[in-house]
């Protein structure tokens, strides 16, 4: 049996919905094995994990009290006067459904489940005044009876709490965690005599060997324990009346188990005694009750901010371990995991669905059945979904860009028009292609989730990418070209379709705009989406069109609404904004900023940038750009160095961030006038407030 889901109502921050609240404020559905939660501080994680752990108890006996700030609390600042919070467990076998027949309920597919359901009510009356009553019962609501006993020992979890203190937690005491967990497990069951336990056992025989040691005399026939008996015949009555004499025993501990555990330790050897190789002890030691020989009921285990201490090769290893752990067929069908994290390691090394982002009061879980995601999508980023780029589920808002140039840019244009990206919690992530598909759609949801009524993902995401039509000036700098093949529009994809059985038309969406220097060339793009492609040249005459500024900017026009379309469909909150005439480095060419981009370019191509000969190429075309004619034959200029990769664009791009952090005052007006950057700014505005400033 496992934890299917969780429904919470008023408790903590999560409240309730609905006519007269009969709605949870939050449903979780688990997946059966590993379950990751994520999302930024104060997002509720901690509160669905205590949600879990006070409904269904834990096997060290943790403090299970629901105390008054358990209560929610509205924005209206009302204090709810009773909270409920339901566990379902799926999946049960046939033993444990016969142990549990008279909790059992059934869910729509008629299968067995165990409908676990905690209330607590504050009690205001004159005896009770301020007292919370709380009761855990199990089966169909309004016909539940109380959950106790074995019953409740069955479902039972391990808890590792956050922000561990694992070197006390190891220390002897009366108040030892490592007792009560070693208490709980079956090894240590105590019996109804005490003395039955093996390791009681062995504690009376030291203490046997302690008296006899004790016994002995050191000197003169006399022995300690004589003499403290000497003493104590002066200090106490006379005995009469049968009375016996008071007779000391030296010991090392009273020879009952639990206070033999709770003066226990547990240690590494001096040479591994770090937090974080202590914290890796304790997290062993906790789960050797999750590893207790159980064959029935659940084997949920909760594990609280699991990097805590840890370096990052520690926490990989671990969350490794725990995964292929619930890979082995031995442990396959019975092992649940729910851990909550901050840690991007930890996140990019978890397969996308098992995790459940957390975001705004709502669990958006990230399996198959809840995203637009396919299952190539998901092998694609279980390869390429890094610590970098995991980033994304921790933030406010995500701008996803296609290379270094966007992703060193994009920040400083932000400062500079008053939307610093760190002051609204916003990630640039830098995909370094143009596979920003598979990403949004890690944020859009499928279509069954929407049909239940479940919201979109509201985090706002910005797509910035290329139009990648190269302009006119590029085709008259390379005098051999002078015809095209291109895909125009959509008309030119239906043509395209006609000719073959067994395509769509959404598939070759994304060739419009595209064009060809050769037939071979278009020939060979056509090949990977249409099956045994046959077709002679002339066959395709129609696509073949001599170049013209025309033909560009009808290019440039239906590449833009391609593009927009593809991603715009996704749905959520989900944007895109496209550079409008070729990439980023040509927008800012034509751009008001023309002039320091071409000086960065200049000085970062040539070894000798302040050299007579290089100044004047220079100059020359500083002119240039002053005299605001031919403005696209000026940005090819300016533009052709790094088209041709004489210069990094990624060099250029930092330089040119510099020299506009040094200007910004002077450029703020500049850049928020500017239409060719137009993009860019309404990108930043899309993830931070969503509209500009006046």
């Amino acid at each position: 049996m496992f934890l299917k889901e969780l429904k919470i109502w008023n408790f903590r921050k999560y409240g309730a919905k609905g006519n007269n609240d009969v709605e949870p404020g939050i449903t979780i559905p688990f997946h059966k094995n590993f379950n990751l939660l994520i999302g930024e501080n104060d997002s509720g994680k901690t509160a669905i994990i205590d949600a879990i752990r006070l409904t269904i108890g834990t096997s060290s006996s943790d403090n299970s009290r629901i105390k008054d700030e358990d209560f929610h609390i509205n924005y209206q600042g009302h204090v709810s006067e009773s909270l409920k919070i339901e566990c379902v467990f799926s999946d049960l076998s046939e033993e444990e459904a016969g142990l549990l027949v008279e909790w059992l309920s059934f869910d729509s597919n008629n299968e067995y489940e165990l409908v676990v359901r905690m209330k607590a009510n504050k009690i205001n009356n004159k005896i009770s005044k301020g007292r919370i009553e709380k009761i855990v019962t199990a089966g169909p609501e309004y016909a539940e009876n109380r959950l106790e006993g074995f019953a409740q020992d069955l479902i039972k979890t391990t808890y590792l709490k956050p922000l561990r203190d694992a070197e006390n937690e190891l220390k002897p005491g009366s108040r030892s965690r490592l007792a009560q967990i070693l208490k709980s497990h079956s090894t240590f069951k105590e019996s109804s005599i005490d003395d039955e336990h093996e390791l009681v056992k062995i504690v009376n025989e030291i203490n046997e060997e302690i008296r006899k040691y004790f016994d002995k005399p050191f000197k003169d026939d006399r022995t300690i324990k004589n003499e403290i008996q000497g003493y104590l015949e002066h200090f106490f009555h006379i005995p009469t009346k049968g009375d016996e004499l008071y007779n000391p025993n030296f010991q090392v501990a009273p020879a009952r188990l639990f206070d033999i555990l709770r003066k226990l330790s547990l240690e590494l050897d001096d040479k591994v005694s770090g937090l974080g190789s202590l914290n890796l002890l304790f997290i062993a030691t906790e789960l050797i009750l999750h590893n207790d020989t159980q064959d029935l009921g659940s084997r949920l285990t909760l594990i609280e901010e699991i990097e805590a201490h840890l370096h990052p090769q520690a926490q990989l290893r671990l969350i490794k371990y725990l995964q292929s752990k619930l890979e082995d067929n031995e442990t396959n069908n019975s092992s649940q995991f729910i851990l909550t994290t901050h840690s991007t390691n930890l996140t990019a090394s978890t397969d996308l669905e098992h995790i459940i982002l957390i975001n705004e009061n709502i669990a958006y879980p990230m399996g198959e059945l809840y995203t637009n995601l396919d299952s190539y999508d998901y092998k694609f980023l279980q390869r390429f979904l890094d610590s970098t780029k995991a980033n994304l589920f921790f933030a406010r808002g995500i701008i996803f860009v296609e290379g270094d140039a966007e992703n060193l840019l994009l920040p400083i244009i932000a400062e500079v028009i008053d939307r610093p990206l760190h002051r609204y919690g916003i990630s640039i992530v830098n995909i370094g292609n143009t596979a920003f598909q598979r990403y949004a759609k890690i944020f859009s949801r499928s279509k069954s989730w929407l049909e239940q009524g479940l919201p979109e993902l509201k985090i706002p995401v910005s797509i910035v990418t290329d139009v990648d039509v190269r302009p006119l000036q590029y085709y008259s700098d390379k005098d051999e070209i002078k015809e095209l093949y291109i895909i125009k529009d959509k008309n030119d994809i239906e043509n395209i379709c006609s000719l073959y059985k067994n395509i769509k038309e959404e598939d070759l969406f994304p060739l419009i705009g595209s064009t060809f220097s050769s037939f071979k060339s278009f020939k060979k793009e056509l090949e990977g989406y249409v099956e045994d492609f046959e077709g002679e040249e002339d066959l395709y005459e129609d696509f073949k069109v001599n170049i013209s500024q025309e033909i560009i900017d009808l290019l440039r026009h239906s590449k833009k609404e391609s593009i927009e379309r593809k991603y715009n469909d996704l749905g959520s909150n989900i944007e895109v904004f496209v550079a409008p005439h070729w990439t980023l480095e040509y927008e800012l060419a034509l751009s008001s900023i023309d002039k320091y981009l071409a000086q960065v370019i200049h000085s970062v191509r040539y070894k000798k940038p302040n050299s007579t000969a290089n100044e004047r190429k220079l100059q020359t075309l500083i002119e240039k750009i002053n005299l605001k004619e031919n403005i696209e034959d000026v940005a090819y200029e300016i533009y052709k160095p790094l088209n041709d990769k004489l210069v990094s664009k990624a060099i250029v791009a930092q330089e040119l961030a510099q020299v506009i952090q040094s200007n910004k005052t002077e450029l703020r007006n500049i850049i928020l006038s500017d239409p060719y950057l137009d993009y860019l700014k309404k990108s930043i505005y899309h993830v931070t407030e969503g509209v500009a400033h006046d």
